[in-house]
């Protein structure tokens, strides 16, 4: 005898009919019978969803470790750091599910305790958006850097702003910031040193160890202002000896490698916004970074998104066109630390070290760091006054390619 229970197509109703479904059921519109031959919907679907057994968002077979919810927020951000020009590396999703997972003690079933790519492959499934977008932004981070390139970074730029309701930041050089690191070494090469002529045994004494660099992560503003510097140490442990001879004009940080991450650049984060209440800048302010260096976790994109530092990425490979540190700052700055080394070499036996690395670094950053030298920076970059006139556009290889070329043209004409 057959069975005259009745047979439904899995999921031959739509997520919208189920949703509009629950919604008259839980205001007496219908009952749970009715509702169930209407829309074509199991009645145990129904009451298992009403009774909280089951999420509203249907979902085919077994559960993910993120819910709903957590996932559409993963999208969200994966989706707005691309919108900023911070494209997600598939490890970087891998890394934010694990140690959100951690955090907030939940049961972790993926294999080592770590999602891989069949689980990306489903999380895109479910979120298409995120694969589409991204797609844009990975193909133009692989893009060359010209003139039109550069102009439509402008007008993104300006866009986002405009979304962001913040046009304003455009006209007040308070508030435009351009942060980047550099590594700064202790140990200088010797390069041409005077002595007798046909005298071989000419040496100088090291100013330090061999190949030893400190990462020092700096910011300016395009008004001419400087946050103080922030000595990144390589240690497990900062050594009291470090701490006690560290000037109190500059911040201090360590990582064991020595090499910024995501969670010192967060610390470094906090102390920039600290510093922004301190001089009473008005937020939200607007913060230029290097997306080849920034190092952005879901905790530290949060807290700007909270406190007003909005961030937005220099286009792609051009941070010699557009980024104000290395046009035109760390240049005098890399200088004046080589003078300052000398100097020391000439006046003490004592040699650089992570003792006194710090206090020697800031007379050399003293020395070069003056808001004429920031304001032309920001200046010749176009971010203040924010304008793509004033890029210099012949540090573009296409352009200068182009250039080479009309060039030899006109001298081949020319014979």
């Amino acid at each position: 005898m057959e069975s005259t229970k009745k047979k439904y197509a899995r999921f031959r109703y739509t997520q919208q009919q189920l949703e509009e479904a629950l919604t008259r059921i839980t205001n007496n519109d219908l009952s749970i019978n009715k509702a169930s031959k209407i829309y074509d919907i199991p009645k145990s679907t129904l009451s298992n969803k009403l009774n909280n057994k089951v999420p509203w968002q249907r979902k085919m077979g077994p559960l993910t470790q993120l819910t709903f919810d957590e996932e559409n927020k993963l999208a969200d951000w994966i989706l707005t750091k691309a919108k900023l020009g911070f494209p997600m590396h598939p490890e970087e999703v891998y890394d934010t599910v694990e140690i959100f997972l951690k955090q907030n003690e939940r049961e972790n079933k993926f294999t080592k305790g770590r999602p891989g790519k069949k689980w990306l492959t489903l999380f895109l499934r479910r979120h298409p958006e995120v694969t589409k977008r991204n797609a844009e932004i990975i193909s133009k981070a692989r893009a060359a850097v010209t003139e039109e390139a550069i102009r439509n970074w402008f007008t993104e730029l300006n866009k986002f702003l405009e979304e962001e309701n913040a046009l304003d930041i455009k006209d007040d050089p308070t508030r435009i910031f351009n942060s980047d690191e550099t590594g700064v070494m202790t140990c200088l090469k010797t390069g041409l040193i005077l002595g007798p002529k046909n005298y071989k045994n000419t040496y100088e004494i090291a100013s330090g160890k061999e190949k030893e660099s400190i990462t020092v992560l700096c910011t300016f503003s395009a008004d001419g202002t400087d946050v103080p510097p922030f000595v990144l140490y390589p240690y497990k442990r900062m050594p009291p000896a470090v701490i006690q001879n560290f000037p109190d004009t500059c911040y201090i940080g360590r990582s064991d490698s020595g090499w910024m991450v995501s969670v010192v650049f967060f610390t470094y984060i906090k102390l920039f916004y600290e510093w922004l209440v301190k001089n009473e800048i008005r937020l939200p302010v607007l913060l230029f970074l290097d997306g080849h260096k920034s190092h952005i976790n879901r905790d530290m994109f949060d807290f700007c998104r909270e406190k007003g530092i909005m961030i937005f990425c220099l286009y792609p490979n051009s941070t010699h066109i557009l980024q104000p540190c290395d046009v035109g700052i760390f240049g005098p700055l890399k200088k004046n630390w080589k003078r300052v080394v000398r100097k020391h070499k000439q006046a003490s036996t004592v040699p650089i070290t992570k003792q006194n690395f710090a206090a020697l670094f800031k007379i050399a950053y003293d020395r070069s760091i003056k808001p004429t030298t920031i304001k032309n920076s920001f200046r010749v970059c176009g971010l203040y006054p924010m304008s793509p006139d004033a890029v210099d556009y012949s540090r573009c290889i296409s352009n200068r390619r182009q250039e080479i070329a009309q060039q030899n043209q006109k001298r081949h004409h020319n014979l």
